[in-house]
């Protein structure tokens, strides 16, 4: 890769900003740097396009026609590795074929809740543009410049026309706002009265390219929705409904950590600050922070391998092990009330016991 900058590479010392690196680098392999990356003014080789270059996170223009908005490699003759009696017996090749197929898109947007009370939102949308150009140097070389964009639009609700709005300096990107009030019928114990579901598109119009068709694509496109009052989180009722033992204690488990958007075309991430959320972003590499699960604290059980080993015979390993599993029968005759009482009033949260904390 041909970079107009060098980015600065500090030493890691922990596991964090080890796990914090190998996402960027993931991120930057698979769809390329954010508008605030070091390398948002990068410069790719010129033999070979920015769609070949990065795999995900580019949406193509709405018109484009059939052979731009499809991958090509899925007409690569895969007979080899693929056999002729692969997948279900009542299936053709040619149905095969078609299924794998692989359309790029031409939009993203996030779907989210919203207070009655709130009125306005501000989107900021960034994206990548890339362009062919040669280097001034004694070789010529051919590079795509990528050119970082931004532009920040504030948005009154209920004044967006169907059309959309466009945004300014961007050749024919188009957002799209679509939002309707929930209907509170069965939900009053999860949302407010009056709560709104409002979507946001960012759609690419552009026309599409005659020769450099890339010119024409949105690269690393983000969207980001500011709100001045909290979003509302979206309940969710499967674990309700739920009839598997699992199900309705995932649920219980995970009641206290809500969802505040969902993506179409890209996942969705947010921030929260003193509990409350105001900032929704796309995200097209989800992440997600899973808590670390530490063993409890049993008086009188012997845990340690080494320990376990060296005893005489079943007897010893019995009185060695007894208190884990007395500890464990009076923890599931107290809780078991308790757990049918929350599954029938609906999600909460279940989060000790004697094992795990």
């Amino acid at each position: 890769m041909v970079m107009s900058g060098r980015a600065k590479v500090k030493a890691v010392s922990t596991s964090w900003e080890v796990r914090d690196r190998l996402i960027e680098a993931l991120n930057l392999d698979l769809v390329g740097p954010r508008a605030d990356h070091p390398l948002a003014d990068e410069c790719l080789p010129g033999w070979i396009r920015p769609s070949n270059w990065y795999l995900t996170g580019f949406l193509i223009p709405s018109r484009s026609g059939a052979e731009q908005s499809a991958d090509s490699d899925e007409d690569d003759d895969m007979d080899v590795e693929v056999p002729e009696s692969a997948g279900l017996a009542e299936e053709s090749k040619e149905e095969r074929k078609a299924a794998k197929k692989g359309y790029f898109p031409s939009s993203m947007g996030l779907s989210f809740l919203m207070p009655k009370e709130e009125d306005a939102l501000e989107v900021t949308v960034s994206w990548g543009d890339y362009e062919p150009v040669k280097l001034e140097d004694d070789d010529g070389r051919s590079v795509w410049q990528r050119t970082p964009r931004l532009q920040k639009l504030p948005l009154k609700l209920g004044d967006e026309d169907a059309g959309g709005r466009d945004v300014p300096e961007s050749g024919g990107l188009v957002l799209h706002v679509v939002q309707r009030e929930v209907l509170a019928e069965n939900l009053e114990e999860h949302i407010p009265p009056g709560t709104r579901s409002v979507s946001v598109f960012l759609v690419n119009n552009r026309p599409p390219a005659d020769s450099s068709a890339d010119c024409a694509y949105v690269f690393q496109p983000e969207l980001q929705v500011l709100g001045r009052r909290p979003f509302i989180p979206r309940p969710d009722l499967r674990g309700t409904r739920a009839v598997r033992w699992d199900d309705q204690v995932a649920d219980l488990h995970y009641a206290d950590t809500p969802s505040y958007a969902t993506g179409h075309g890209v996942s969705a991430d947010w921030e929260i600050l003193d509990g409350d959320c105001r900032l929704l972003r796309t995200a097209w590499i989800p992440r997600a922070e899973v808590e670390k699960t530490v063993t409890a604290e049993v008086p009188g059980v012997e845990l340690a391998m080494e320990a376990l080993g060296s005893l005489p015979d079943g007897a010893a390993a019995e009185s060695a092990l007894r208190p884990l599993v007395e500890q464990y029968r009076a923890w599931v005759q107290a809780s078991s009330p308790l757990k049918k009482a929350r599954m029938r009033e609906g999600p909460m949260s279940l989060r000790t016991g004697p094992l795990l904390d």
